[in-house]
């Protein structure tokens, strides 16, 4: 009996592993497919070679994993929402962020719901 309920504790263990690792493989396919739409996206100027765009970055620490601008991290709030200007004039929102995320964001949901339901993805 000990036997039994030590083998069935391990399958109980290893899905729970195999789920997790599972899921941090599906996030990490969304955190590079919205980098890849954020570059993409990201509002360019004709000017210099040191574009917004390419300083995004994905990093990951512990469970989190995050998308930033490694350089340009006090412009991207005001590319994104717009602002007024000092001399009072509106600058336009030009989002691409925001849109990545509403863009790929709905189906990593869904298929966290299957791995936790199902222990895969379709």
């Amino acid at each position: 009996m000990d036997k039994m309920l030590d083998s069935v504790n391990k399958l109980i263990k290893q899905y729970g592993e195999d789920v997790v690792r599972e899921m941090d493989t599906r996030i990490d396919k969304t955190a590079d497919q919205i980098l890849e739409y954020i570059k993409a996206n990201c509002p360019r100027s004709d000017s210099g070679s040191n574009h917004l765009a390419d300083s995004f970055i994905k990093t990951k620490i512990g469970d989190t994993t995050y998308i930033s601008s490694k350089t340009k991290g006090k412009l991207v709030h005001l590319i994104e929402l717009g602002f007024k200007h000092t001399s009072g004039k509106f600058v336009k929102a030009r989002p691409f962020l925001i849109p990545g995320y509403d863009k790929f964001t709905p189906k990593m949901l869904e298929d966290l719901k299957e791995i936790i339901q199902n222990g895969v993805a379709k």
